[in-house]
């Protein structure tokens, strides 16, 4: 009986703890929460393709989620996206067929287009596509690559923006479409997607090999040593913080395709030989001889990130001259 005793005795006092944690005073734990920010918008926000419709036809990805708060201390001021001077979501003027209000521009094209004319007065608006595409293009970190190699945009391309959680429901997805999803479940859904999201790891220097002998060319001038593990290493740490690179650099081996630009993405990927011949080939003449290739990429590159040295035409500091 002692030990009988002793046990409920122990189970009540759990149960009063238990009921004194939970009593008005000792709030449950709070569910996590993103990092507010300073204009007081909210941290994110789902974007759905808000259409008067139903079933609208090009509305078939999943909704987006907007990262605002990344987004707010990048970019000033805050009329680069809204470009009326008035804070209010995309979707109140672009919607998935268009309205009056946004000048029948559609949701899809005021997220992607890239040819936006500059305005004769006021702000000229800014697409997520054509604003990504700037940064890749004036950020020397980024041009060195995305100067000679435009990504290409299948579904994991599309997948990086358009994320939100598997939790969503198809009942969400409606109301969110019919612009009626009460806030505080939009905000739990964004809430939910950018905190499960995780960086990818990407390879390491160390697993590219030291050093790479390019001799298939090897004639007028000796074989070019190529520091492979050190351009690897110098291009990832001026990106390593960059949270557009995290976000879209999003296999492991991205940071070689470009390079090994139209081979599947590998740690071990094919030689440039595999593909591009010594000599240029009259059924294929849109595809550079080898000699081409290995001076495009390595010209193109250091023209994107303004590397000085070595000079386009000093042609010794890469390879040799044989005596």
């Amino acid at each position: 009986m002692r030990n009988g005793t002793s046990l409920l005795l122990l189970a009540a006092l759990a149960l009063a703890g238990a009921t004194c944690l939970t009593a008005p005073g000792y709030a449950a734990a709070a569910p996590a929460a993103l990092e507010p920010t300073d204009s007081g918008a909210p941290s994110a926000i789902v974007m759905f393709p808000v259409s008067s419709k139903p079933s609208p036809v090009g509305a078939g990805m999943k909704p987006v989620v907007f990262n605002h708060l990344i987004h707010e201390k990048k970019i000033e001021p805050c009329e680069t996206c809204h470009h009326t001077g008035d804070p209010v979501s995309c979707s109140s003027c672009h919607t998935v067929e268009g309205k009056a209000e946004g000048k029948f521009v559609t949701l899809e094209r005021a997220m992607h287009a890239t040819n936006i004319a500059k305005r004769a007065k006021g702000i000229t608006p800014s697409s997520c596509v054509s604003c990504h595409e700037r940064q890749t293009k004036e950020r020397r970190e980024c041009a060195g690559c995305h100067s000679i190699v435009t990504p290409q945009r299948k579904e994991d391309w599309c997948a990086t923006c358009h994320n939100v959680t598997p939790s969503m429901t198809a009942q969400q997805m409606r109301m969110g479409a019919a612009d009626k999803l009460p806030f505080h479940q939009k905000d739990a859904l964004a809430t939910e997607t950018v905190l499960a999201r995780k960086p990818v790891q990407l390879l390491t220097p160390l697993q590219a090999p030291y050093k790479v002998t390019i001799d298939a060319l090897a004639d007028q001038y000796e074989p070019s040593t190529f520091t492979h593990r050190r351009h690897i290493d110098s291009l990832m740490e001026r990106i390593k913080d960059d949270k557009l690179a995290q976000a879209f650099h999003n296999k492991p081996e991205t940071l070689c395709a470009t390079c090994h630009h139209r081979s599947p993405l590998s740690a071990t990927p094919p030689k440039c030989g595999s593909c591009h011949a010594k000599d240029t080939n009259a059924e294929n003449s849109g595809r550079p001889n080898l000699k081409a290739a290995y001076h495009l990429q390595c010209m193109g590159c250091h023209q994107g990130m303004q590397v000085a040295r070595p000079r386009n035409t000093d042609c010794t500091t890469c390879h040799k001259a044989r005596p």
